[in-house]
């Protein structure tokens, strides 16, 4: 899925500098070296979850976009995630639909 969303990103609106974290502590390592535009955070991560991410790089940076992004759409996690602090929840099977204009948004 990773490697999917990268390819995507990299054609649709040209040119990204992307970085890519498999876990929350690698996460919050690399928004700790360089700040990053947007984050695009899977619920789902190993060990501490998604939210519990959102909430510490958001922490650290409270100017920090972030959007979540998960298989499930269950309403009581996009209430989850914008407790959170998430700019967006976006559930996988809407993603380039949904991701696109925001995108374009922050790239304006």
């Amino acid at each position: 899925m990773r490697a999917a969303l990268r390819d995507w990103l990299l054609t649709s609106l040209p040119p990204h500098k992307l970085r890519e974290a498999r876990s929350m502590d690698e996460a919050l390592e690399s928004a700790g070296r360089e700040k990053p535009d947007l984050v695009l955070m899977n619920l789902e991560l190993p060990g501490a979850n998604g939210l519990e991410a959102t909430r510490e790089l958001r922490r650290r940076d409270p100017a920090c976009p972030v959007v979540l992004m998960s298989l499930n759409d269950a309403q009581v996690l996009r209430a989850a995630a914008a407790e959170a602090g998430a700019l967006a929840f976006i559930p996988k099977h809407a993603l380039p639909g949904a991701l696109l204009p925001i995108l374009q948004r922050m790239s304006r």
